[in-house]
């Protein structure tokens, strides 16, 4: 024992802490079952793997003795790295095994297994099922769940859960379980989640020393980014650097992370400041991701732009400071990402919240601050009874127990298990006979058992849902203005619609599935006719308590003149307040119901969270389409507000009435489980569940499967329909708190007022600060220098019909002829080809033999003997006008017509290129018949 003391100690290990003594007691003296619930950098990992490799150590288990499930591949590799070196203390061996490990290392594990096997909740299941590797599981003492509180969120983790409750249930599977997380709202309630008999909660009471502020960067200048609010932000970033050296900015989104990181770094390398900047996510590849990770270690990298792919703990080296770059919207968030500075026992956290000057973003940000220093976080959202989850445990399940599984009996035992005690009989049959269906298993005499597909079944599916990112460009410019999903653009865009992102309003003239591309065009548009990017599905929701407390803070400073005291001491430098603005903006106890005619509009402001106000959305477009069948409606929502455009005339005050009575009537609306189901089928949401759940089922494969909005509704009338539509339901809805608010609505403590209003209010700009609609109204739509330079880029070659003479270059340099006869033979028939022109000169070739050309030949030579009487006659216009995509012989002929008709030929050009953008699947999928 004293050499392992003696290794420790060499390994920086001189004492344990308070957390770490009473686990190893727990673990190694008492052999319980334990959740230690302890902040990051506390020592957790230290608490479960200590007591753990004593025991394996004094009982000489065999490998495999310990698994360590951690929900993050990266966090495998590091997790390898750090208690490699405490495993040799004791004389254990440690290997990883997950997607990314090389096919000798998984070989290796059968010849030389480790004593501890450190895996992800898919590898797990992979390990489960391979012979060679099964045997090894009968010698498992210890199961350690790592980021439980990120694992019992998403449905890998419960698919984790539930297969090991199967595995206790029909092999007698019974591991200690040693499950590790961040902060819980109720660690109670969510152990139960853990399929053991009795487990001890171990909650580090030793509060970690944190310092959180809220910063909105003033005084930027318009001098490199042209947005002094931004560089004014991104000032504040580099400084910090400068300050205090290494930094994590963590962002929202990976959309955000990839366009904040490409603007800091274009920002850093104008100010010639001395640092690198990298991004990391979770989409990026293994390699960039790690060689991030070794260039913030050894300090190359000092600014680091992350999403929660950095949240969970991997090992970078020393993090002196943390930026969330825009409101986190959950606490629970805000401490995970705070506490990756001072990542160390006794170590300070230090971070800021930067925020917008948007009223509601900065009261947001500094209530979820203040939340976050008192320790109290959000809610956990479980999904109950997962039917996904169930499907791909009972195809595991069948493939290993070859003599199959009994149906009734598989269900009796569901029903004892905390995750599926509300599962009734007609959802289980129902997703038997899906799985039969889709030959996933076989019924033999009540008996399930595995097909030749279960196991292919089982590789294929993935609990973690992916999506296809459309890179939106501007047609002209060929400038990238940002992305959407696919099933978003699929369900919600088409051409001729104006979209807002950026913070500007695009038209979209058309989509290229198969470049992966929508191409716009600036709009001249308000925002009455601007579509708001509505696409939740990688959105943080803020919860109603969170939102509530906003609300309150608005009534406060209504009251008051200023913020709350405790709020005040969080900023970094005062802010001021638009008391204007904010007086008209509702409270904790009011909703404001209001009309503004100028655009034809409603704006509800209730400060009810993002579910609730999505419940309250979806059922308002709903009862209004019933009422207004004629009338076109749009609707977004947000925190703090539901924003409604009418399209078509319908009386101002008939619309506030029926959204007024609506809003009264929301707790029987609610209460209707019809209603309800109505509600979320129709709902903007239900079908990207849909698309979500169905690659849970392995019924859709995002970058194989074309996804069609007919493809979706067929799905939805499955068992994957039924799925998606629980999760809107869950996850997407808070029918609790819906409920809470139809209450204090009847009561009479929250009241409902209407208001009109001619223009566009102060508040109003508050609301859609929050989610940054444009402020511009008149944009032109192409910008025509632009345009042209690309048309001058693009390359063209000209080939003579007569001689085979052939010159190529960019049309800038094609210009440059004096004249458009052919250089060498001196003939009018110097003709325009796109491309190589291969084709061609293997036509003139023929023709200069005196060969008999075959009839496509013919007419490809017609086609090319045009090309060459527009080009000569039309010269530098001629070329201008094939510089076009998808402009033919045709097409210029008619924009020469035009052009000498007085019209701008590169706007001719640009038109015609957007009809070939709209039109260009068609083009490709008839020449594909």
């Amino acid at each position: 024992m004293s050499s392992i003391v003696d290794c420790l100690r060499r390994l920086g290990y001189e004492r344990l802490t308070e957390l770490q003594k009473k686990a190893f007691k727990s673990i190694a003296s008492e052999g319980k079952h334990v959740l230690i619930v302890a902040p990051t950098g506390s020592g957790k990992t230290e608490a479960a793997i200590l007591p753990v490799f004593y025991r394996v150590r004094a009982g000489r288990v065999k490998p495999f003795a310990a698994i360590y499930v951690t929900p993050l591949r990266a966090l495998n590799r590091d997790i390898e790295r750090r208690i490699k070196s405490i495993a040799s203390c004791f004389e254990l061996s440690v290997a990883v095994r997950h997607g990314d490990t090389p096919g000798k290392a998984r070989r290796n594990l059968y010849v030389n297994p480790p004593h501890v096997l450190i895996t992800t909740p898919e590898s797990f299941t992979y390990v489960l099922v391979n012979e060679k590797l099964w045997p090894y599981m009968s010698n498992v003492k210890y199961l350690i769940i790592d980021e439980f509180h990120e694992m019992i969120r998403s449905k890998r983790g419960l698919a984790l859960l539930t297969i090991l409750y199967l595995l206790r249930e029909y092999y007698g599977f019974k591991p200690t379980v040693i499950a590790l997380s961040a902060t819980l709202s109720n660690p109670m309630e969510v152990s139960k989640l853990i399929p053991v008999d009795d487990i001890e909660i171990l909650v580090d009471d030793s509060a970690k020393a944190v310092e959180l502020k809220v910063a909105v960067p003033r005084g930027g200048s318009k001098g490199i980014l042209g947005d002094e609010r931004l560089e004014s932000r991104l000032q504040y970033i580099t400084r910090t650097v400068e300050a205090y050296g290494s930094i994590i900015v963590f962002t929202n989104t990976r959309s955000l992370a990839e366009s904040l990181g490409s603007t800091l770094k274009a920002f850093v390398e104008k100010l010639g400041l001395d640092f690198e900047v990298a991004v990391h996510h979770g989409s990026l590849s293994r390699a960039h991701r790690e060689r991030v990770e070794e260039g913030f270690k050894e300090g190359r990298i000092k600014l680091l732009v992350a999403t929660s792919s950095m949240e969970l703990g991997i090992d970078v080296g020393r993090v002196n400071y943390v930026i969330q770059y825009l409101s986190p919207r959950q606490s629970s968030r805000l401490i995970q990402r705070v506490g990756r500075s001072g990542h160390r026992l006794g170590g300070v956290s230090r971070g800021t919240v930067v925020s917008t000057g948007n009223t509601l973003h900065l009261l947001e940000s500094l209530v979820l601050a203040r939340e976050a220093l008192k320790g109290r976080v959000e809610r956990e959202d479980i999904t109950p009874k997962p039917l996904d989850v169930l499907a791909y445990a009972t195809a595991v399940l069948t493939v290993l127990n070859r003599s199959g599984v009994s149906k009734e009996d598989l269900f009796e035992r569901l029903k004892k298990y905390t995750l599926y005690s509300s599962l009734n009989r007609d959802e289980y049959d129902r997703l038997v006979e899906y799985l039969k269906y889709t030959r996933v298993v076989r019924e033999d005499s009540g008996i399930l058992k595995q097909t030749r597909r279960t196991r292919l079944y089982i590789y294929e599916t993935t609990m973690i849902p992916s999506t296809r990112d459309l890179v939106v460009v501007e047609a002209s410019t060929g400038r990238r203005i940002g992305s959407l999903n696919e099933e978003y653009v699929v369900l919600n865009l088409k051409p001729d619609d104006i979209v807002v992102l950026a913070g500007e309003s695009w038209r979209i003239i058309g989509v290229d599935e198969d470049e992966g591309r929508v191409y716009v065009e600036r709009a001249a548009v308000d925002y009455s006719e601007a579509v708001i990017p509505h696409w939740e599905g990688e959105s943080i929701p803020v919860e109603a308590s969170t939102a509530r407390m906003v609300g309150e803070v608005v009534d406060y400073i209504r009251e008051n003149g200023r913020l709350p005291e405790d709020l005040e001491k969080l900023l970094e430098t005062p802010v001021e307040i638009p008391l204007d603005a904010v007086r008209e903006l509702s409270g904790a106890f009011e909703i404001y119901v209001d009309y503004v005619e100028d655009f034809n509009m409603v704006f509800i402001n209730i400060n009810w969270g993002s579910k609730v106000n999505s419940f309250i959305r979806d059922l308002l477009i709903l009862v209004l389409k019933q009422k207004y069948p004629l009338a076109g409606f749009e609707a977004y929502s947000s925190p703090y507000a539901i924003i409604l455009r009418i399209k078509g005339y319908t009386p101002p005050l008939e619309i506030l009435k029926v959204i007024e009575d609506t809003l009264r009537r929301i707790g029987e609306y609610t209460a209707d489980p019809g209603m309800l189901k109505r509600v979320a089928r129709e709902g903007q949401l239900f079908y990207w569940r849909v698309y979500q759940t169905a690659q849970r089922f392995s019924a859709v494969k995002p970058g194989e499967t074309r996804v069609t909005k007919a493809m979706l509704e067929a799905l939805g009338e499955t068992v994957i329909g039924d799925e998606a539509l629980k999760e809107v339901l869950v996850r997407d809805y808070d029918l609790e708190s819906t409920l809470k608010l139809a209450s204090m609505i009847s009561t009479g403590e929250v009241s409902i007022k209407r208001r009109l209003y001619k223009q566009i209010s102060k508040h109003h700009v508050e609301i859609l600060g929050y989610i940054e609609l444009p402020v511009k109204r008149e944009i032109a739509a192409l910008d025509r220098s632009q345009y042209l330079e690309r048309l001058l880029e693009r390359e063209l070659t000209l080939v003579c019909l007569n001689c085979g003479y052939v010159k190529q270059g960019k049309v800038r340099e094609l210009m440059e002829m004096n004249s458009y006869s052919c250089p060498r033979c001196h003939r009018a028939t110097l003709t325009v080809v796109k491309g190589e022109g291969e084709e061609e000169r293997i036509l003139v070739d023929k023709l200069k033999r005196g060969e008999k050309l075959k009839a496509h030949e013919q007419r490809l030579r017609e086609d090319l003997a045009r090309r060459a009487i527009i080009l000569f006659k039309f010269g530098r216009q001629a070329l201008l006008a094939f510089a076009g995509r998808g402009v033919g012989t045709d097409e210029a002929v008619r924009i020469l017509n035009n052009v000498s008709r007085g019209m701008d030929i590169v706007s001719e050009v640009y038109e015609r290129e957007k009809e070939f953008l709209r039109v260009k699947k068609y083009i490709e999928k008839s020449s594909r018949v």
